[in-house]
């Protein structure tokens, strides 16, 4: 179905965009959790709401995801329902855009398979119902890939770096791309990208004082995987390949098999996949979280798509019967809870701090969910080091530490105004109060 075409009742992408609001709903009910990350997308959103967008703009996490949270609580949403409908709409929105994309380089039926699949993939699922900015910014790639006209090209690539900062990459990608085109388009796209992205980099630059993409720069290591590789571009440049892979295993072991088929049955399936190859290195030297992956995992899909068709097509009238296997396999993956504990310890947390110090306390923890619970403010230090969480405290006025007794080394004691008072989830965190 084209863009600009009809969306016809019991169709395969209606039926997607059904199915998979469906099981992205049952998923928030069921694991209703929050991304550590979480709390402090919201808290941006919040600051936009009272009208503090420099220190948004300029912020260490990119501001295109919270300001569409702020124009959802607007209406009167609340604030952490808002973050997690952003998301889900945002992965249902790129369902069409994927369907489009599929049915360019590899037809009809495998654009209804990609979109099929992608309506429960569970990676796909997880993040729908998180307060996460990964959808968005994957809907955002996806349209970039689908979009003909320049302008409208260079404006997407500019949205794409305001909700991730790896998005930059889809500018020298683009003009790469209308290398043959007039400079006219070519100093359209780069111009509606650049006046897009330009707000964000002159807060960086009011703020820090130098230019930057984003604060997150310093935290970049080569996380390539490619033995000897010294320099991420070397690594992209001598095994293209070993960064790729990063990001299929994201597919999982189910689509493992028809990926790899597809990619060699549909030639035209590689552009999306050549664009995941030169998008794949950047977020996994900033973070090996899978999280980062999550965007890129659609354009994949048309080559599992092709991959799928050519399997139905050996299988015979075993298909039909596969093809439901895969299905309920794929929805139970996305809603499989794999890790209970974290939500249980999380409540635990957040229920002592509330119930022992009262609201509005300012806690420093790696993980800000367990203030946000608590609500009160969370002050998340750079590393696990207990000397630099003991100078946030200090510095913040914060009463309550809480870290892992793991992370905790000899021969380091904590000094003479800090005592341990709580050691909740079974010993996994001890809660330290600070001060007198």
């Amino acid at each position: 179905m084209p863009l600009g075409g009809k969306l016809r009742p019991g169709s395969p992408l209606a039926v997607a965009l059904a199915a998979g609001l469906v099981v992205r709903v049952a998923r928030l009910l069921r694991d209703p959790l929050m991304h550590p990350d979480g709390p402090a997308y919201l808290e941006l959103a919040s600051a936009l709401l009272h009208g503090k967008v420099l220190a948004v703009l300029g912020g260490y996490y990119s501001p295109l995801y919270p300001a569409a949270v702020a124009g959802l609580a607007a209406t009167g949403l609340r604030l952490e329902l808002a973050g997690r409908a952003t998301a889900l709409l945002a992965g249902l929105a790129a369902l069409p855009l994927l369907h489009a994309l599929a049915r360019r380089c590899a037809g009809e039926r495998a654009a209804d398979a990609a979109v099929l699949v992608a309506a429960v993939h569970p990676a796909l699922v997880k993040a729908s119902a998180q307060v996460l900015p990964e959808t968005l910014a994957g809907a955002l790639l996806l349209a970039w890939l689908v979009a003909r006209r320049a302008g409208v090209a260079g404006g997407l690539a500019g949205a794409a770096y305001l909700a991730r900062p790896e998005g930059v990459l889809l500018l020298p990608l683009g003009l790469w791309r209308l290398r043959r085109a007039r400079l006219r388009a070519l100093v359209l796209y780069a111009g509606a990208a650049v006046a897009i992205m330009a707000p964000a980099l002159i807060a960086l630059r009011a703020g820090t004082g130098h230019w930057q993409l984003s604060p997150r720069e310093a935290r970049v290591a080569l996380l390539s995987g490619v033995p000897g590789a010294t320099t991420l571009a070397e690594a992209a440049l001598r095994n293209p390949a070993a960064l790729l892979a990063r990001d299929a295993t994201e597919l999982g072991p189910l689509l493992a098999i028809p990926f790899v088929l597809g990619v060699g049955a549909a030639r035209e399936t590689r552009r999306p996949l050549v664009v995941a190859a030169w998008f794949t290195a950047l977020p996994l030297a900033l973070n090996p979280s899978p999280r980062y992956a999550v965007p890129l995992v659609p354009l994949l899909l048309p080559a599992t798509a092709a991959g799928l068709l050519a399997l139905g097509e050996r299988l015979g009238r075993h298909a039909r019967i596969a093809t439901a296997a895969l299905g309920a396999a794929l929805v139970v993956q996305a809603l499989w809870v794999s890790h209970p504990f974290d939500a249980a310890c999380s409540r635990e947390v957040s229920r002592l701090v509330l119930e022992r110090y009262g609201p509005g306390q300012a806690l420093v923890a790696l993980d800000g969910r367990f203030a946000y619970g608590a609500r009160g403010r969370a002050l998340v230090p750079p590393t696990t080091d207990p000397d630099a969480a003991l100078a946030l405290a200090r510095r913040s006025e914060a009463r309550l530490w809480l870290t892992r007794p793991a992370w905790i080394r000899p021969p380091w004691t904590p000094p003479a105004d800090v005592r341990a008072v709580a050691r909740p989830c079974g010993g996994t965190f001890v809660l330290f109060e600070v001060g007198g």
